[in-house]
């Protein structure tokens, strides 16, 4: 396994990367990475499918409530969300085996970079999407774009003022991902969504 020492990223492989996939820092950034206890490529290989995939069942289930809450059934909404808290759960451990989770520093920092790839890989599905004349998912792909570029710009800032320990609050628009700190706007910037739309992360 590989680590890139700018960002983070762990790479899986025999053969070291020409450069990390997320950053895009050059081959000498990349050092050999072996996670205490964990013997075996294929093993490490399994942790980092299985972190994938109890990710986005996590991922899928929150969808699955959601659609529940606005089918009106509740209980079906609870259960749905119950087991996405436990796929997380799953997801935390596989990563911690992987080793891949550092000081708050280091973790904003691999945070931050990742925002900077997630951006940058944006405007080629943009193009495919209207090229082949999807426009509503372009549109979608183009909130998000800009929606990661707001993102990353917060871990820069939280990076920048860790030491001081300042408190703010965040709100999370629930149609374009938009976060803003301190308060809610009374518009998404993003999307334009109401300041309704906004909801307060804990």
């Amino acid at each position: 396994m590989w680590k890139c020492t700018n960002c983070s990223h762990f790479e899986i492989g025999p053969e070291k990367p020409s450069a990390c996939p997320i950053c895009g820092a050059d081959a000498d950034n990349l050092a050999p990475h072996e996670v205490p206890g964990i013997k075996g490529a294929k093993t490490l290989y399994n942790l980092k499918m299985g972190f994938e995939a109890e990710s986005k069942a996590s991922m899928r289930n929150r969808t699955f409530a959601m659609k529940a809450d606005q089918e009106g059934f509740p209980q079906m909404a609870a259960l749905f969300r119950a087991v996405a808290e436990a796929e997380e759960v799953h997801a935390y451990h596989h990563e911690r085996f992987l080793g891949a989770i550092s000081d708050t520093q280091t973790n904003l920092e691999s945070a931050f970079e990742h925002e900077n790839f997630a951006t940058n890989a944006y405007p080629e599905l943009i193009k495919t999407a209207t090229e082949e004349n999807n426009p509503a998912v372009a549109k979608q792909f183009s909130f998000v774009r800009d929606v990661e570029r707001e993102h990353a710009g917060l871990y820069k800032k939280a990076i920048d003022h860790m030491v001081s320990e300042e408190s703010t609050a965040y709100y999370v628009c629930t149609v374009c991902g938009d976060i803003e700190d301190g308060n809610a706007p009374d518009e998404c910037p993003i999307c334009g969504a109401p300041k309704d739309k906004f909801k307060k992360t804990i």
